[in-house]
């Protein structure tokens, strides 16, 4: 039997008309005209510290619907195995608890630092990822190549710059952490004192460490993290890839300056320091797994505090997602043989097509790219390839075996066994057939090594595509937001370092990178002058540029496409009897970003996202759009059709 996604809990349509404000002039506040009254009348459930309208409901339905799904199987099934133990964790804490003595009974035994490599390998088989992280990846000079990647590790919070910060909520923040770290260890059998002691060494160890980390926009350019290492030149790490059983041809070290520090600090330290840093990632990874009470403080921190959160996910919901992470294919796999994507299959590349067409007609009338780069981009959008709705090719499971034992140990388990699934990936040609999310998850993505983009099935359901809905509504929630968003990163600042095959290479000339400079520091200067009022904080510019632009692009795209579309199919249906198709474009985009989210989570994601603020998406985005003011005949000089606008695509 094929199940559809439908469920008691109600999602909104893709034109919701009860969350318009008409109130609202269009042309003085777009967010707050397509989504005024559902920002009023929505609440933020205390177990989330954020929702938003076309996502949020249909998340907890898909959650209601997997968790369904496990309960239905028949054993022996290792994914009712792991969803049983997870759930009855507190049954299993004795044994849970031991699990995690015996790991850290391994740190205290170290008696030389020479024994760390060996021990470091060790947890990182495990998913403590002490000091730094090693796993595969694309080659950036060959992208048919997987080779190893270290990168850097190690700090808890969750940028650098939470370390160092001096601003009160920054301040307040590294209090409270300390104050966590001493609990943790409290709980763990420690006396106060030593607690207290143990708090302020490891924190000393973190910030020391986030003194030469890169930051969230250096780790996000290929550029900068581009260090290609022979294995012969990097000194006394053969027993940790012996350790971990892998045999390297090449390397890359993706923050080199992070490592030689990493160097000094181990050298520096004394071994009983570096023994108490290692005992709290094993604390830190692991404690949540045993019981209520640690996981009730570690909630009270990193959920309560640093976003908002009021109260903790149902037990069912966090073992659900849980799940999802743990054993995403093979919850997939039951996943796809509930629904049929083969109905909307046609439509969506449909769209696709469109949007593609209108990029190649746009990139004819862009004069800021060249002649040169012009060629590139056009072989670049030749072998542009695309996913849609869920893998085809399945992991075999078959040696990962569940126990009864605790929670932790089948967490471990599924660790190691996914940890050695990536380690055999190096050295191999890529794998094609992965897939970077889940059928279920209601998002999308472009991989530039691959030159592809992906949309989950999730995301091809209303409230962002609906087979009922007009081109215009269509277009507006998931051709221009998702599509085209998608499309145009292949194309912008960060896409233009990989060429049509997926390496690394600028493929954009001097002249081009010069021209595309200049004009995006208008879309910086106008994102600095935005202020999100319930935080007194400005979007950040730069660290949204890219997100930014392919916001501006992706609803140029849809919005050409449309017009496209109108040409070979005219469609003058109206909705509510006064919104034309033009019109439910801007509406449906905006609604797709209808959020409401608790002051915490807002703060950490402008310090550490780089999406803008949904506000910023929709007035941001349709204030530079020539076409949004005509189609709601707003007058040049108001907020939303300003006599100066950014341009770009």
């Amino acid at each position: 039997m094929i199940w559809y996604l439908y469920f008691l809990l109600t999602v909104p349509d893709i034109l919701d008309s009860s969350a318009l404000k008409e109130t609202v002039d269009p042309c003085q506040d777009f967010y707050q005209f397509a989504c005024g009254n559902w920002l009023e009348n929505t609440e933020i459930p205390a177990d989330k510290d954020s929702v938003m309208h076309q996502s949020t409901a249909l998340v907890d339905k898909t959650d209601v619907m997997l968790n369904q799904l496990v309960l239905s199987l028949k054993k022996p099934s290792i994914l009712i195995d792991y969803y049983s133990s997870c759930v009855n964790y507190q049954e299993t804490a004795v044994a849970g608890l031991a699990l995690l003595k015996d790991e850290i009974e391994k740190i205290k035994q170290i008696k030389e630092k020479s024994e760390l490599t060996e021990i470091l390998a060790y947890l990182h088989l495990r998913g403590i990822n002490a000091f730094f992280g090693f796993g595969p990846g694309q080659s950036f000079s060959d992208s048919s190549l997987v080779i190893g990647f270290i990168e850097q590790g190690g700090m808890s919070l969750p940028e650098p710059t939470y370390y160092f910060e001096q601003d009160l909520k920054s301040i307040d923040t590294r209090h409270k952490y300390l104050r966590h770290i001493k609990k943790m260890f409290v709980l763990m059998g420690y006396k106060r004192k030593e607690a207290r002691a143990y708090a302020s060494i490891v924190f000393d160890l973190e910030k020391d460490l986030a003194t030469k980390a890169y930051s969230f926009d250096d780790r996000q350019n290929p550029i900068k993290t581009n260090h290609p290492t022979n294995i012969e030149d990097i000194k006394n790490w053969n027993m940790y890839f012996q350790t971990l059983g892998v045999s390297l041809g090449a390397l890359n070290i993706n923050e080199p300056e992070f490592f030689l520090h990493m160097n000094e600090i181990l050298e520096k330290s004394s071994l009983d320091k570096l023994k108490t840093y290692l005992i709290w990632q094993i604390i830190m990874g692991y404690a949540g797994m045993i019981n209520a009470t640690f996981e009730q403080e570690i909630f009270n921190f990193w959920h309560q505090h640093l976003y908002g959160q009021k109260e903790m996910l149902p037990r069912w919901k966090r073992c659900t997602q849980d799940l999802k992470s743990s054993l995403g294919y093979a919850l997939a796999k039951e996943y796809v043989k509930k629904i049929d994507t083969v109905s909307i299959r046609s439509k969506v590349e449909e769209m696709i097509g469109w949007i593609k067409s209108s990029f190649q007609i746009d990139l004819e009338t862009l004069a800021w790219l060249d002649s040169d780069t012009h060629k590139e981009a056009l072989q670049k959008l030749k072998t542009l390839k695309q996913k849609l709705g869920a893998p085809e090719t399945w992991r075999d499971y078959a040696t990962l075996h569940m126990d009864n034992s605790s929670y932790l140990s089948n967490s471990i388990q599924i660790s190691v066994f996914e940890y050695r699934r990536h380690l055999n990936k190096i050295g191999r040609p890529v794998d094609h057939t992965e897939w970077g999310m889940m059928p279920w998850v209601i998002n999308a993505y472009y991989d530039p090594p691959e030159n592809e983009f992906v949309f989950p099935f999730a995301i091809l359901q209303p409230p962002s595509f609906d087979l009922t809905a007009s081109n215009g509504a269509n277009l507006g929630a998931f051709g221009g937001g998702t599509i085209g968003h998608e499309l145009t990163h292949g194309f912008d600042s960060d896409g233009r370092q990989y060429d049509a095959l997926g390496n690394l290479r600028d493929w954009w000339t001097p002249d081009t990178r010069k021209r595309f400079d200049e004009k995006t520091q208008c879309f910086v200067q106008q994102a600095n002058k935005y202020m999100i009022q319930e935080v007194e904080l400005a979007v950040d510019g730069q660290k949204t540029l890219t997100e930014n632009l392919a916001d501006q692009g992706g609803v140029k795209l849809g919005y050409s496409a449309l017009l496209l579309a109108q040409k070979k199919a005219p469609n003058s249906q109206l909705w509510l009897e006064k919104y034309n198709e033009n019109q439910q474009y801007w509406i449906a985009y905006a609604q797709g970003w209808c959020s409401k989210t608790r002051p915490e989570a807002l703060r950490a994601q402008i310090k550490t996202d780089p999406h803008p603020p949904e506000e910023f998406r929709v007035n941001g985005v349709l204030m530079n759009r020539p076409e949004f003011a005509r189609d709601f005949k707003c007058s040049i000089g108001v907020r939303m059709a300003p006599q100066e606008r950014c341009e770009l695509w």
